[in-house]
């Protein structure tokens, strides 16, 4: 239906319209100012225009130097530089400290890189707004902190009479030919004198309406150069109204491509295999894993590819879920392909689906990354010939070696570990294989529309043992003798212990303890009458398998580790976890942390022993935790404190972003768009009512389309 945009060359003498005019013929911009605009995207009039602000200065965004507090979000300081001088530290280098007051108090600010440039443009009793993330080393510190110079222009004069001035963001790239927030607006006025008669509007008027936003020309301008608080949240409700409305017209033509019937491989077969593998299955089903069953055998016999995520807390049993469903496959005569994020995932699926696999007659094979030359070639000839049923790996399994005979089914484990074009390589390896994703992190239903929304979604929320007893505990480092004693006490007992660090190393940037040096101190101190074990990223995987093994037999009895457990680590009769430092792991990680513990419905403990120096944030995580075990809820609530953008982490390339939008906060808008933009493409498949939105969308998001098959 689109194809990708071509990037054409622009000069002052040949564009469409003003808004392809390179920035480097407008006032107070030229070629070397030009340059430095490039390294952060910006080369056009429009580019220039949708540079927009990271934040606004006005007085209720300001926060009196007396009032800081650890914070794990940027907040922004007025005042006047007291002192600014280099000092050297370790090893010669330098560092640039800036000490300013505001009248209520004063805040040292550090610059690790760039002193050179900060030093040159820092100095005593200038008047800046500084903005970071509070930090306490022996007092309250900004690192790096965004500064915005108010004293050389109107900006000081704006602040002071309330108006609302925006602050952009000024690599230093940037800065060295002077282009701070002062500059940027200077030259973000005058392209919208250029461009105001060229910055149509793509939405039809009824959309704008329904959804109670300006236009484009009027929203820009808003965001830029606010009047009042008013005109500035309505240029912003514009901005995200597009960007949702295109990212959902992007899912209902996925959704529409995807669900083409021609496209599907229906499985017609319910027979032996499945049969074998449910009669070998050591437990009886749950009611909700028999019903996430119906609905995948339902869309397995469709002749459409099945889309669909399957969201279940650790220990729900998606696994069996996903064997059943690769049975179904093997019934009707194709491959499954399970593809992990990490070796200790993928090989544990590998040996706990291996018993199953055999009772039914089929073959399974593990992919690894470092296999022997001659049993990689034998696996990889047993999968292209189809002897091989099952194939369970990493990402080894996208590489372009592996060719499979008859793939019908993918599952992606741990999905969100992965990025679009890694789900697609996999896909590819077949004609248009269903495609299962698999998640043990709660999704709230805003961000499940947001970033699945052409994806069934299946949610398995009872556990096979009944609801856990792990009883969720929040103390502090005077509470460590009688930590340490409870654990002996259970560890003398037989049960098995998890002590979990964040880094695997010391870390210069990080103050906490690591794995291998918490390891060594309590082996040779307090737990040295004990079997301890150590589990981190860095060991190789068969040094790995070794500690888990001994860790599920009894023979070690605590076992030390990073987070490298929060993804496929099943010791059942695992009753005790202590996470140290606690505040700095996130409130979903906590919670997938916390589920590997009670796994057979025995009382468990989970014991959070935060550092000395916690967030109001970090609190608000652990207080949540102790509050309740429903991940659902957690979601949420992590949702509420992270907003959506942090919510999966890293994304990968491909992956649907959202730049603008906040899923829970826009709410109202995300359901709008997507009510909008899914009944837009069923009346008007090729869009040919809306012409400009068409263009725009071809423009911006057509490129995404490859990944149409991804899910």
């Amino acid at each position: 239906m689109f194809s990708s945009p071509t990037k054409q060359k622009t000069t002052p003498q040949n564009f469409k319209s003003a808004l392809t005019r390179s920035i480097q013929y407008i006032k107070g911009v030229g070629p070397i100012r030009a340059e430095a605009f490039e390294s952060v995207g910006v080369s056009t009039l429009e580019n220039l225009l949708e540079y927009y602000p990271r934040g606004y200065l006005d007085r209720r965004n300001i926060v009196a130097i007396r009032d800081l507090h650890l914070t794990e979000w940027e907040v922004t300081i007025v005042g006047r530089i007291a002192f600014a001088d280099l000092v050297r530290g370790r090893r010669g280098r330098h560092r640039l400290i800036a000490v300013i007051s505001d009248g209520t108090g004063s805040v040292q600010c550090v610059w690790f890189q760039g002193t050179s440039y900060w030093h040159r443009i820092l100095r005593s009793g200038l008047t800046v707004a500084a903005s970071g993330v509070v930090r306490d080393y022996d007092g309250f510190q900004f690192t790096h902190p965004a500064i915005d110079i108010l004293g050389e222009d109107d900006d000081n004069r704006l602040y002071q009479t309330g108006q609302i001035v925006s602050l952009y963001p000024s690599k230093l790239e940037l800065r060295k030919v002077g282009l701070d927030s002062r500059s940027i607006r200077r030259s973000i006025h005058a392209a919208l004198e250029i461009v105001k008669d060229d910055l149509t509007e793509p939405f039809p008027d009824e959309f704008l309406k329904a959804a109670n936003v300006p236009h484009k020309a009027e929203a820009v301008a808003a965001i830029h150069f606010p009047q009042d608080e008013d005109a500035l949240a309505s240029g912003w409700n514009r901005i995200k109204y597009e960007e949702l409305f295109f990212f959902q017209l992007l899912f209902a033509l996925r959704r529409r491509a995807v669900k083409a019937p021609e496209r599907g491989l229906p499985f017609e077969t319910v027979g032996a295999v499945t049969r074998k593998v449910l009669k070998s299955l050591p437990f009886e089903l749950t009611e909700g894993q028999k019903d996430v069953l119906h609905e995948i055998r339902e869309d397995l016999q469709s002749p459409v590819a099945m889309q669909r995520l399957l969201q279940g807390e650790v220990g729900s049993g998606k696994t069996t879920i996903a064997v059943l469903a690769m049975a179904m496959a093997a019934d009707s005569g194709y491959q499954s392909a399970m593809m992990a994020p990490t070796e200790l995932l993928a090989q544990q699926h590998a040996e706990n689906l291996l018993p199953l696999a055999e009772a039914a007659g089929l073959e399974l094979r593990l992919v690894r990354g470092k296999q022997k030359v001659a049993e990689r070639r034998e696996i990889l000839t047993a999968i292209e010939n189809g002897r091989t049923t099952l194939a369970i790996g990493t990402h080894a399994l996208i590489e372009e070696k592996i060719k499979f005979h008859k793939l019908g089914l993918v599952i992606i484990d741990e999905q969100h570990r992965f990025g679009v074009v890694q789900r697609t390589l996999l896909r590819q390896k077949g004609p248009m294989p269903h495609l299962l994703l698999m998640t043990a992190t709660p999704i709230p239903r805003t961000l499940t529309l947001s970033h699945f929304g052409d994806i069934d979604v299946s949610i398995l929320r009872e556990l096979p043992v009944g609801p856990r007893k792990v009883k969720t505990l929040l103390r502090t480092g005077a509470d460590r003798d009688k930590i340490y004693q409870f654990i002996i006490e259970k560890a003398q007992a037989g049960g098995r212990v998890f002590i979990l660090c964040p880094l695997v190393e010391e870390s210069e940037k990080i103050d906490t303890e690591a794995a291998i040096d918490y390891h060594k101190r309590v082996t040779s101190g307090v737990f040295r009458d004990f079997k301890v074990g150590l589990l981190h990223g860095r060991l190789k995987p068969e040094e790995k398998s070794k500690t888990l093994r001994s860790f599920r037999s009894g023979d070690i009895n605590i076992l030390v580790a990073t987070p490298v457990v929060e993804v496929g680590v099943d010791v059942p009769d695992a009753t005790v976890m202590l996470i140290e430092n606690a505040e700095r792991f996130g409130l979903s990680q906590l919670h997938q942390l916390r589920g590997r513990i009670g796994r057979k419905g025995q009382p468990a403990f989970c014991i959070l022993l935060p550092g000395a120096q916690i967030t109001e944030e970090a609190r608000a995580r652990m207080d949540a935790l102790c509050e309740t075990d429903d991940g659902f809820e957690l979601a949420e609530r992590d949702l509420t404190l992270r907003g959506g953008g942090e919510f999966f982490g890293t994304r990968q390339h491909g992956e649907i972003e959202l730049r603008w939008a906040n899923p829970e906060q826009d709410k109202a808008l995300l359901l709008l768009a997507r009510e909008q933009a899914f009944s837009l493409l069923e009346n008007d498949p090729e869009l040919k009512s809306v012409p400009q939105l068409r263009e725009r969308f071809k423009q911006r998001h057509a490129h995404r389309l490859q990944f149409v098959s991804a899910g």
